[in-house]
């Protein structure tokens, strides 16, 4: 009798070149787009813990060459180009290296020293496994990302959408979905059901609750689903708060504006595990060894004086919903509800409120939007542009002025880098890098390496010191006397006027 080979037994050769990443992969931010290499990298980089698995990951093929004890799994769409549905991050590594010149700016230094260590003649082709359909793939890579598997897993939210994903394709059918995922009944409307608790909480009416920090958090698809599932998965908070769950659906009884402002100060007490009115961070430990003090800290829940409920059902995910609502109107930071957002009961698929954000407002409370991004690999830039977003430039005024002389100096510092210039310029002024002062420094990138008008022209006003926004008044926030330059519209308009070579130098974008 013949052995029928099993299609995940069978690799082929395929080209690395010729291998699509997966533009629905659950690993990646759904509501940014990905059509370059470029895009699928800064996704993959924009979470610490991933960034730190994938340099770790191309450094270990650019030292070992590519090892394929892991399978990548294929599958060929209806253009017959193939697809990877397992192993994109190895693959996306391999056509870094293959590539360096696609990868982005903050690591693309890193990326060129890395393919100097390997023959990309050698990763031009790995041998790889073809399924028949999409289809045929899913089983398959729900079990590789499941609980029990030693690869990296998914986030929580990630596995959720992917459950809900293959619901929608089986026409919402429990049964055949079960059949496609392996999954039981249960664990499908277990999973559906928490994706109804986190679209509940990007409703306006949380988020205009929320800073502008923990709104991307609660957006984000790498939210702590398993803190969601433990509190809400508690009898007490159930009945407290009025919730009911019927198979994958999600009951409101309690009254709406009630349960949000419950729901809201929760998430944000846990997406603050170090500085909350608590004192300590809320998780699955917490929640189970001192929920009293979780409980009593929150607001009280009330009902309607009828029996009226909301019911909240799964819905597909939508990108565009998600990105209109991500880029809706800025958070007031003392927590209070936005007056322009309504509190009404259309709970099942309402469409959130588009408010635009005032650019440029010289009002703002905090001198860095929320709406914005840099692309960097200085920690310390990192962080310091996340404690400006956060920052009460009214009520700090003294530290936000001397934030800002910190920050231009740390900017100028990634591109130089970035560039790898250090030994240029210092070479150029006859010292150490670490000696040459910022005015030469910028000197030097506007001489040769920056060719953008605005940015170039932010420079020559940084140089003239009878302006009002000069690097002369970033010296006096640092090492003068002086306090009459440091008022909230002042501070954000000398931030204002940098923002176009920020762009230049750490790609500082609206998201």
């Amino acid at each position: 009798m013949t052995e029928v080979v099993k299609w995940w037994e069978t690799r082929t050769p395929r080209s690395v070149d010729n291998l699509r990443l997966w533009i629905d992969n659950p690993r990646l931010d759904p509501i940014e787009s990905h059509e370059t290499l470029n895009d699928f990298t800064e996704d993959l980089l924009s979470d610490n813990a991933e960034r730190d698995d994938f340099i770790a990951l191309v450094k270990s093929i650019a030292e070992r060459g590519f090892q394929g004890f892991d399978p990548v799994v294929v599958w060929k769409d209806d253009k017959g180009r193939f697809v990877v549905a397992e192993g994109n991050r190895r693959v996306l590594a391999l056509k870094l290296l293959r590539r360096p010149e696609s990868a982005p700016q903050s690591i693309r230094r890193f990326i060129r020293e890395q393919a100097r260590l390997i023959d990309r003649d050698s990763i031009e082709k790995i041998r790889v496994c073809v399924a028949p359909s999409y289809e045929e793939t899913r089983w398959y890579i729900l079990q590789r990302h499941s609980t029990g598997s030693l690869l990296k897993r998914w986030q929580r939210l990630q596995q959720q959408r992917f459950i809900l994903n293959a619901y929608e394709e089986q026409e919402e059918d429990i049964d055949a979905t079960a059949s496609v995922t392996g999954l039981k009944p249960g664990e499908i409307n277990e999973a559906l059901r928490f994706v109804c608790l986190r679209n509940i909480a990007t409703r306006s009416e949380i988020t205009s609750k929320l800073t502008p920090e923990e709104k991307e958090q609660v957006y984000s698809h790498k939210i702590s689903m398993t803190i969601l599932e433990r509190w809400f998965g508690r009898k007490l908070i159930r009945e407290k708060w009025g919730l009911e769950f019927q198979d994958m659906t999600v009951v409101i009884k309690s009254e709406l504006s009630s349960f949000y402002n419950a729901y809201a100060q929760f998430l944000k007490i846990m997406l603050n595990p170090s500085d909350n009115i608590l004192g300590f961070p809320i998780n699955t430990r917490t929640i189970d060894q001192r929920f009293d003090e979780i409980y009593k800290a929150l607001p009280e829940v009330t009902f309607p004086s009828d029996d009226s409920s909301y019911i909240v059902t799964p819905e597909k995910y939508d990108a565009d919903k998600e990105r209109e609502g991500k880029n809706s109107s800025e958070a007031n930071n003392l927590g209070e509800p936005n007056p322009s957002t309504s509190n009404g009961p259309d709970v099942k698929g309402g469409n959130l409120a588009s408010i635009k954000p005032l650019k440029a407002n010289p009002d703002r409370n905090q001198m860095a939007s929320g709406f914005y991004s840099i692309n960097v690999t200085s920690y310390k830039l990192k962080a310091l542009y996340n404690e400006l977003q956060k920052l009460p430039v009214d009520r700090y005024k003294n530290v936000s002025a001397a934030s800002l002389r910190v920050f231009l100096d740390l900017s100028v510092d990634e591109f130089i880098k970035a560039k790898g210039l250090e030994k240029e310029i210092a070479a150029k002024e006859k010292s150490d890098y670490s000696e040459v002062t910022l005015i030469k420094r910028l000197r030097f990138i506007q001489a040769d390496h920056i060719e953008d008008k605005e940015a170039r022209k932010v420079i020559n006003g940084l140089m003239n010191h009878s302006n009002d926004h000069s690097l002369n008044t970033l010296n006096d926030y640092v090492h003068g006397t002086k306090t009459h330059k440091t008022t909230r519209r002042f501070i954000n308009g000398f931030w204002d006027m940098l923002t176009p070579l920020f762009a230049v130098l750490i790609d500082l974008k609206e998201k």
